[in-house]
């Protein structure tokens, strides 16, 4: 199986998604209608955190983000999240920006990286397995020291951490997009 970059230089690149349950990625439906409101990522830093396929990422380097970071933490979905990067930047590296993965925990990554990451055209997509409430707020609570940047939040209607969870987090919501139970939260 395989899911497709919807836009930009990358249009109709073909990337991996592993057999079985071991991620979710993000509906096609909910990408678009995520990138349609943000078509031109131009000069645009974005972070894929859980990032497993990649596509929120390699969908925002597609459409001209100047850098792009993934982090995924599972040791297999990792390995093909690399391959994802590989192939793409391969194929287009010229017309792309810079991409980089890592492996690990999300927290160590938001921490080791919030100076230059909390800056005004910074988006951050945190799209965790639905259920596990307690990486939601834990990560949320860290992602709220952040003064500037643009946290985005990936949630399911029935599994997932809720708009009332979040706002008792002290955020607000800016916008949804929603596609079936599931929710895009743009938050400050």
């Amino acid at each position: 199986m395989s899911i497709s970059i919807l836009g930009g230089h990358a249009k109709g690149h073909a990337l991996l998604v592993p057999k079985g349950t071991l991620i979710r990625p993000t509906s096609v439906m909910l990408r678009r209608r995520f990138f349609d409101a943000y078509q031109d990522m131009s000069g645009l830093t974005f972070v894929d955190l859980c990032a497993g396929t990649g596509a929120m990422g390699l969908e925002a380097l597609s459409r001209g983000a100047n850098k792009v970071y993934l982090n995924e933490f599972h040791p297999k979905v990792y390995q093909l999240l690399k391959k994802n990067v590989s192939s793409m930047t391969r194929d287009l590296g010229h017309s792309l920006g810079s991409v980089e993965s890592s492996k690990g925990s999300c927290l160590d990554f938001i921490k080791s990286h919030k100076e230059q990451l909390d800056k005004t055209d910074t988006f951050i997509f945190f799209d965790p397995p639905y259920e596990d409430h307690k990486l939601y707020k834990d990560v949320l609570k860290v992602l709220h020291d952040f003064d500037q940047a643009k946290i985005i939040i990936e949630t399911d209607k029935q599994k997932g951490i809720k708009e009332e969870e979040i706002t008792k987090l002290n955020y607000k919501i800016k916008k949804s997009y929603r596609q079936g139970t599931s929710y895009i939260y743009i938050a400050e």
